[in-house]
């Protein structure tokens, strides 16, 4: 009788803890020519920084995406990130259109949609 009710609390506890669900973490490339416009058509690379962890083997971050029709091209990071890790990846955002291109790198952070913006000129 005296250990039922630790016991139900261990379980209660376990259960709870059992059903964390995280957030999406994303994230979303706002690209834009030198008048302010959005851009549409621009390729936007995103490569892991850098290319390689410590072990040497790569990175699983190497995606590829146009622009939207606003200007905007958006990578879904879930599958790179752990529940419980901190801080994602550190990735290298290169665009590319008509021979333009600009690049940048952003610290992505965990179950959050990480935002960077670039002017193409």
């Amino acid at each position: 009788m005296p250990y039922r009710f630790p016991c139900f609390l261990f379980c209660l506890l376990m259960s709870l803890a059992s059903c964390y669900k995280t957030n999406t973490t994303s994230l979303t490339v706002q690209v834009n020519n030198g008048s302010g416009t959005a851009l549409a058509g621009a390729t936007v690379k995103v490569k892991g920084v850098p290319p390689e962890n410590t072990e040497g083997t790569p990175l699983l971050i190497d995606f590829t995406e146009a622009t939207n029709g606003n200007g905007i091209a958006f990578f879904n990071m879930n599958d790179i990130y752990n529940p419980g890790q901190s801080g994602v990846a550190i990735v290298e955002v290169l665009i590319q259109k008509d021979g333009l291109s600009t690049e940048g790198t952003i610290n992505l952070l965990e179950e959050t949609n990480n935002k960077i913006d670039f002017v193409l000129q």
